[in-house]
Parts: C-alpha cells; structure tokens; sequence
C-alpha cells in the first residue's frame, strides 16, 4: 500500500484514524500496531515474517544485554543480535542479489530465492540493530513493554522511506503522548505538501523521464540527455522528500515528532555539502553505528578512506539489492574523499555558483547509475550528455518534450530552492494586513488546494 495510493488515502487511513482518535490512553499503541501490521499485510504478507522476528529478537536480546551489562555475555549477545537482524535481512532482501552475483563471478547455477526485497525491511533492521547497540553501550534503557516496542518497529509512517529514528527519541511519546488540534492541524497540512510533491511533481518527472528512456541513445540530443538526468533528479528527490513529509506529517497526527530528512540537496555547494542535507538520518545512523566504531580514534588515513567508500557502498545498497546502487555511493564517496584530502580547500576560492555547478554536475552523473540498470547503458548515456554520439546539440524532440513537461520543469527548480520556505517565513513575521492575509491563506486554503488537485491527478491516472 502505497501513501500516493486511493486506498492508503480515502480508505486505510480515515479507518485508522477514527479508531485511533477513539482509543484512550495506551490503547493506541495497540491501534497503531494493528494498524501497521494491516499497512504491510496489505499487498506482501509475508513482509509480517520477517518484522515480528526481528522485533522479537531484539526486544528479548535487549533486556538479556542490560541484565549482563559490563559482561563479557553481553557482547555475545549484541553479536547474536546483529546475527539475527543481518540474517533476515539478507535473506529476506539481499540473498537472490549475492547468489546472482557469485553465479556471474564463479560461473555457477545457484537458483534464485524467489523472495522480493520487503517493504521498510531496510529503515526497522537499522532501527532495530541501533536500540540493541545502544542498550549495549548503556545509552539506552532495555523496552520492558513489547507492545510499546513493536508498536516502534512497525509503525507504517516512517518506515516505507524513513526518516529512520531511535528508539530512545520515541519512547516518552509512544508511553505517554498528549495531542492537541494545532499540531494535528500542521500533520495534515504536511501530509497534502508531501502528497503533492510525489503526485505532481515525482510523477510527472517520472513520466518525463521514461518519454526520454524511449528514444534510443543515437536518436537523442545533448540537450534531451540532460533533460532526462533532470528529471530523473526531480523524481527521485522529490519522490523521497516527499514521502518524509508525509511520514513527518502523520507522526505528527498521531503524537510523534520525527526528524527532518531532507533539507535542500540541490542547493549545495560540494558533495559533502549534498551528504548533508540528503537523507540526513540515514548518513547520521550510518556515520554513528557503522563509520566512528570502525574508522574513529586513531586509525591510518587509508583505513579511515577505505571505511568511507565501505560506508557509502553500503548506503547505496541500502536503496536496492544492485550493483548500480553500489557504485553510485562509491562514486559520490570519492568526491567526499577528494574534498577531504585537499579538493575542498581549492573550491574555496571559486565563487559559490562554481563551487554548486561542481557538485550538481557530480550528483547528476552519480543519478544515472541511480537511474539505470546497467552500468554499460549509463556509461552510454553519459556520453551522449556530453556531445559523444548525440544527435546535435539540440532537435525538435527536446523541443516538444520540454514544452510539454514546462509546469513540470518550473515546479521542480522552485521547491528544490528553499524560495518557498524563505517567503512563508517572512509572512509569518509580517505585520501588516496583506501578510497576515497571505499566511491565513497558506494555513487554511493552500493545503487544501493541494490536496484537492492530488486526487484528482490520482483519480484520473485509475478507472
């Protein structure tokens, strides 16, 4: 069940909500938790399999940790614990990607598992590992309620995208959460944002992107190519960015505060700049629980290089069980590295503009690894950006797919600026009478709107 979907939007989730609303107290957590459950039973029921056994496992594993806390028993434990989140994570999501890869090295038959990647297997099993870590090196208290904990496991807002969050920020709000009608208000405003951007503009770039996919590499132009990479980076951000908002937005209706995920990755300056603002929980879990334990103190250059590239393969893996993912991480890890070492004191003297041509023109050829299958197709695609076997510089098909896609184009420079937030800011401060008027409008009508033309969009994409 998708969040851009009729049946999440008119039908699951004002279900959910009555009951939710309706349930005192603690009874929520158990609406919240069957609510989630039906969420991912919805079209994979065997998505249930392996979240019960990974909320169970950790749960037991970490009241086991804090009894033995200081003990050499403890680490087998927190090491039998990453055992059980790995395994069922590599076999439920990752095992047909290393059997196809060994059968392609080795020249081996092995058959293929079956198994599709689950959905939010990614975000819990990350979730999951750091609370067990955590209550290992005393940061965090052992969960005594299992109906608290699973409630934190597989709550549905977060966990299709993230933001990935820690069970020490939930755990006051999933004992004791008090709600009021503003912040239920900013919730449902924030879910129409978010709605909006994967419905308007995600999936309009979407379809432009694919009307570039269809003309063959010798038929295209420089100009369509770098169309296409455009709008493949408007999908992709505002497909994730939205789909935050939306998880933000409805933590918010239920009680929850979560974190920011994404905070203008196309306004920065260099590629460290970029792992900042793009999928921040993410790149935070990953630097915290994987980067520091391993590369921290004081460890070679080499290490701490080789660790990056390890950090980031991973994060490129963490999208999707394929070798693309892979090396768009490496790829960017690089220019990390290179920024580290001395690339990032020379951009110093170059003007801003420079310095975010730079590191937009890294992301955008990091995206066709993103984009494409194949590394052979995005290596030909590449060369067709920049003028090797493009038909010209310019023809009458980027003409016609640019006109046609112009709304499109337009929307998507001007929310991936943080234009919008700047203006709002300024009216909220406003005084005089046109301001107040204006940010009345954005809080009680703008939502509205948005909502309204979603589903619209959405109706007339069905029968």
């Amino acid at each position: 069940m998708e969040f851009g979907s009729i049946v999440f939007l008119l039908r699951f989730l004002p279900i959910f909500f009555i009951l939710y609303y309706l349930a005192p107290g603690r009874t929520k957590n158990i609406v919240l938790l069957l609510g989630s459950l039906c969420f991912y039973a919805w079209g994979e029921p065997i998505c249930l399999i392996p979240m019960a056994f990974t909320a169970c496992s950790d749960f037991i594993h970490g009241l086991l940790i804090e009894k033995h806390q200081g003990k050499g028993t403890a680490r087998i434990l927190l090491s039998s614990a990453m055992f059980f989140d790995l395994s069922l994570l590599f076999f439920f999501g990752y095992a047909d990607f290393f059997i196809e890869t060994a059968n392609i090295i080795f020249r081996t038959s092995i058959e293929k598992t079956g198994y599709p990647l689950p959905v939010g297997i990614t975000v819990y099993t990350l979730q999951t590992m750091s609370y067990v870590i955590d209550v290992y090196h005393g940061r965090q208290k052992a969960a005594r309620n299992l109906l608290e904990y699973a409630g934190f496991v597989t709550m549905f807002p977060q966990l299709s995208a993230g933001p990935i969050v820690n069970y020490h920020d939930m755990e006051e709000s999933l004992r004791s959460r008090r709600m009021n009608l503003r912040q239920i208000s900013m919730g449902a405003k924030r879910i129409c944002v978010g709605l909006a951007k994967k419905v308007l503009i995600a999936d309009a770039a979407g379809r432009l992107w694919e009307d570039v996919m269809t003309r063959q590499s010798s038929q295209m132009s420089v100009a369509m190519a770098w169309l296409g990479i455009i709008a493949f980076a408007f999908q992709i951000y505002f497909s994730f960015s939205g789909y935050a908002d939306m998880a933000i937005g409805l933590g918010n209706c239920m009680g929850f505060n979560l974190p920011e995920n994404f905070d203008h990755p196309y306004v920065a300056t260099s590629v460290t700049d970029f792992f900042r603002r793009w999928n921040i929980t993410l790149v935070k879990w990953m630097k915290t629980y994987f980067f520091k334990p391993l590369a921290g103190g004081k460890k070679s250059l080499l290490l701490q290089i080789f660790w990056v590239f390890a950090s980031w393969g991973l994060i490129g893996l963490w999208y999707g069980p394929d070798w693309t993912f892979v090396l768009w991480g490496l790829w960017l890890a690089l220019f990390y590295v290179l920024e580290k070492l001395f690339l990032g004191k020379l951009l110093e003297f170059f003007p801003a503009i420079l310095r975010w041509a730079y590191a937009m023109l890294v992301v955008a050829i990091g995206w066709l690894f993103f984009a494409l299958d194949d590394v052979a197709d995005a290596w030909v695609y590449l060369q067709v950006a920049f003028g090797v076997g493009a038909r010209g510089l310019m023809n009458h098909e980027f003409l016609f797919l640019a006109i046609q896609y112009l709304p499109t184009i337009l929307l998507g420079t001007f929310f991936s600026l943080p234009i919008a937030d700047a203006a709002v800011k300024k009216l909220e401060q406003g005084k005089n009478g046109m301001s107040i008027a204006l940010t009345r409008f954005l809080e009680k009508v703008y939502p509205g709107v948005l909502l309204l033309i979603s589903l619209v969009y959405l109706v007339g994409r069905g029968f």
